[in-house]
């Protein structure tokens, strides 16, 4: 009689994009919280600029109540009740010398910091999703309109394999980042000018110039937002690892602005005929730009200060998560069947297309 031959378990790997969260319950809160106030103060923002009594400039500073709000919780969360008194009393002084500057103020140290709170809770909320998916980009039979959107977002090749992504495991953020706080501030600068020079020195947008650089910063504040959570690609040195050489996801994001040159020529076209219809634009053009590099050094300092540290740190921690081990090996790639062990225990399951080279780097803290 023959012994019953023992039938070793399959291994199975789920196809799933992994869904790693670096949201804490206050980022949801944050979250939710600003898309309400959006919605609040856009449909406000409409009411007013329909009157006859404000403008779609004066009206424009309505669209900052959601950065003011959720900048003012961040004060009186972390009690810093001393910062809200000089706030207030420049408020007071910036109101009896000259009304209008009283946002200025508002914007330059409220808002930022809420410009910031919301920089932080979009990286968190976008980058393990899109690292996700990109692994698997050039594997699936067939991607869908979000995976296309990133492959040209971040200008990845179509016959690249991105199953091999990698970050600095061991970056030590016990200090401010000043090369990277310079180089955010920088790249966010560039991208302030380019989208603020088409959406306001266009020739087929009229525009007043009395009060126009302070109310036009509530668009600051929002291309702020939408550029600087990128950069976190570069902080954490995100690439995919090639036989040649790495292909740095910033780098792609950054090629994929430059490849923008024709549009850049006309935005350079739109600054000419503005600085040539007279002297009146030509004061527009100097504040607004000044007021774009104070909001984007104020902005940048903000978040590198208080929020860059906890969030990198956390997107280090969950790495381990991400890529459970460097090391995949016992995959027969022509048979489809792993060689590894059911019943060892602590064996690493991974999906079978994430196969990637040895690292053996140690995190430093």
């Amino acid at each position: 009689m023959k012994a019953p031959v023992k039938q070793e378990k399959k291994v199975t790997f789920d196809n799933d994009i992994k869904r790693i969260s670096l949201l804490r319950k206050n980022d949801k809160t944050i979250g939710i919280l600003f898309l309400v106030l959006l919605a609040a103060s856009f449909a406000a923002f409409l009411l007013l600029a329909l009157t006859d009594e404000f403008t779609i400039y004066t009206s424009l500073p309505v669209m900052a109540v959601p950065f003011f709000v959720i900048g003012a919780i961040f004060y009186i969360v972390n009690r810093r009740f001393i910062a809200l008194g000089v706030i207030a009393v420049l408020s007071l002084i910036a109101y009896l010398i000259m009304p209008d500057s009283v946002l200025f103020i508002l914007y330059l140290l409220v808002c930022a910091e809420g410009v910031a709170m919301v920089i932080e809770v979009f990286q968190r909320l976008i980058f393990y999703e899109i690292l996700s998916r990109i692994e698997q980009i050039n594997v699936k039979e067939k991607t869908d309109i979000v995976d296309k959107l990133i492959m040209f977002f971040f200008n990845i090749p179509v016959d690249l394999d991105t199953r091999n992504l990698k970050i600095e495991a061991d970056l030590s953020r016990n200090k401010l980042p000043i090369e990277d706080m310079v180089s955010c501030m920088i790249i966010s600068l560039l991208f302030c000018m380019f989208l603020w020079i088409y959406l306001f020195l266009n020739p087929m947008f009229s525009f007043e110039t009395e009060g126009v650089p302070i109310y036009t910063f509530t668009i600051i504040l929002y291309i702020s937002a939408l550029v600087m959570p990128w950069t976190v690609f570069s902080t954490v040195n995100a690439r995919i690892e090639t036989d040649y050489r790495s292909f740095k996801l910033y780098d792609g994001f950054m090629s994929t602005f430059k490849r923008m040159f024709l549009p850049a020529f006309a935005a350079v076209l739109f600054l000419i005929f503005a600085l040539y219809t007279g002297p009146e634009n030509l004061y527009y053009i100097l504040m607004s730009m000044a007021m774009i590099i104070v909001m984007t050094i104020f902005t940048s300092a903000m978040y590198f200060t208080s929020n860059e540290l906890s969030m990198v740190n956390d997107i280090l921690d969950k790495w381990g998560e991400f890529h459970p081990t460097e090391i995949y090996s016992g995959f027969d790639s022509v048979r489809r069947k792993s060689s590894l062990k059911d019943d060892i225990p602590g064996t690493p399951r991974r999906n079978p297309s994430e196969c990637f080279s040895v690292d053996l780097k140690s995190r430093a803290r």
